[in-house]
């Protein structure tokens, strides 16, 4: 079964003829740029975008270009006014026209942009940013930090490469007053899309380190690139605002404050102006200083001349003082020199009293002490006569009672009371172990009789 068809060609031709006939015109388009592309030929392809406010999502999209001959007119143009580079991500309002080929489809041709409109939206994302930064009550944070009286000790983010920050340098090191700075860089990128997250990294690195140093230098230049986007970017200025060091930035720009210099401690407007800054704070230090070691000298002098005034004005007071108090002894000494026979011989006279009183006492001690020690003897006699006797006495029982168990023990007495005595060839045996079998045993009783030659059994 056939249908009613035209070719491709046909169709884009129609196309082509309604798009002529309703865009006969130039059209200002509001866009965003998506994507950038500049030929070596020097035309300007672009990715032209519109998004949705609230999800951020694409909802219109279409290519465009600016030919050669334009483009070398209006990257400068609009590059001047804006200071701003023309790139991807801002949004601009450019006057074209629709065009529309059959192998190559719709299309929009540029020849015309409106720098202000530009300009209008990044200020507009700026006071955003700002307005959000504030919101969230951080926006002072950084500036609520106390700098240190003579900071030393600095981190610097900057590029290495870049002009300003051997201006830096030079000057932090070349200094009038001989101080010493101690520093060291933390590279990151200073420009194009991804200089925000480089230097939102490098605060990060600081971060690590952050007990060694005294602040954090943000510094640019070197050049005059005019791709400051990034210090208006929100997670940049946010690190700022959080960051536990004071942060001074010297981005190396005169027109336009970016977020950056806006959340920082203190800004200045270029990377030997940051360098001067720290300079004449360190210097005005080292001069209070040596105006107090100054003054100290100058009251140290006034203090020990105050002091010589005085010596010599006791010294002036001393001669004749000692001289009064020379008179003063000397009549004392003569009063006592009067004294002294009078109490020597007051002195004496005691002396020879109490050496009188001794002498009658003396010559009465050894009769006395005789007649006591004789006292003593006589009672130690008695004592000693007495303690005899009794021991006498105490003996005579001991013996008698001693005497006594000898005769008791007596084997004719122990006879007596019915006990006998075995012997064995004269010996007495007491244990009948020590008997053996055939042994001959005499046994005593108490009627004197003896019975001998009698054999007995031992089992």
């Amino acid at each position: 079964m056939s249908h009613p068809a035209i070719s491709l060609l046909e169709l884009n031709r129609q196309l082509k003829g309604v798009v002529q006939s309703s865009f006969s015109s130039a059209l200002w388009v509001r866009a965003e740029i998506a994507e950038l592309r500049e030929n070596r030929n020097g035309h300007c392809y672009l990715d032209l975008v519109e998004k949705d406010e609230r999800s951020d999502q694409v909802v219109a999209r279409m290519r465009a270009m600016i030919w050669s001959y334009t483009y070398r007119m209006l990257k400068p143009y609009f590059e001047t006014s804006t200071g701003r580079p023309l790139t991807n991500g801002i949004k601009v309002l450019v006057k074209g026209s629709l065009e529309f080929q059959e192998v190559y489809g719709l299309s929009f041709a540029i020849k015309d942009i409106d720098p202000t409109y530009t300009l209008g939206d990044l200020e507009q994302r700026r006071q955003e940013v700002l307005k959000r930064l504030k919101t969230e009550g951080v926006l002072e944070m950084n500036k609520g930090l106390s700098l240190p009286l003579v900071p030393q000790k600095i981190a610097i983010i900057s590029s290495a490469g870049a002009a300003g920050y051997g201006d830096f340098i030079h000057q932090l090191e070349n200094n009038a007053f001989g101080i010493t700075f101690y520093h060291r860089l933390f590279p990151a990128v200073m420009q194009g899309e991804k200089a925000a997250q480089s230097i939102a990294e490098a605060f990060d690195r600081i971060f690590a380190y952050a007990g060694f140093f005294d602040l954090v230098v943000l510094i640019r230049g070197g050049g005059a690139s005019l791709d400051l986007l990034c210090f208006d970017d929100y997670w940049l200025a946010y690190h700022i605002t959080q960051f536990p060091l004071p942060v001074i930035t010297g981005i190396g720009h005169d027109r336009d404050v970016s977020v950056a210099d806006m959340v920082a401690h203190t800004s200045a407007k270029t990377p030997t102006a940051v360098a001067e800054f720290l300079i004449s704070g360190a210097s005005r230090v080292l001069e209070q200083v040596n105006s107090y070691s100054r003054n100290l000298k100058q009251i140290t002098r006034e203090k020990l001349l105050q002091h010589q005034n005085r010596l010599d004005r006791q010294s002036y007071q001393l001669v004749p003082r000692a001289q009064q108090l020379m008179a003063e002894k000397r009549h004392q000494l003569l009063n006592l020199g009067r004294r002294v026979p009078a109490l020597t011989q007051g002195y004496l006279q005691g002396q020879a009293q109490l050496l009188k009183q001794f002498g009658g006492q003396i010559r009465q001690m050894p009769s006395r002490a005789l007649t006591g020690e004789h006292q003593k003897l006589g009672r130690y006699i008695g004592q000693l006569k007495g303690q005899s006797i009794s021991l006498l006495k105490h003996s005579k029982l001991h013996l008698e009672m001693l005497d006594k168990n000898n005769r008791l023990n007596d084997p004719s007495e122990v006879l007596k009371r019915g006990f006998t005595v075995t012997l064995r060839n004269g010996e007495v045996i007491k244990d009948v172990q020590l008997l053996n079998q055939g042994d001959l045993i005499e046994t005593r009783f108490r009627d004197g009789k003896v019975s001998s030659e009698v054999q007995i059994q031992v089992k």
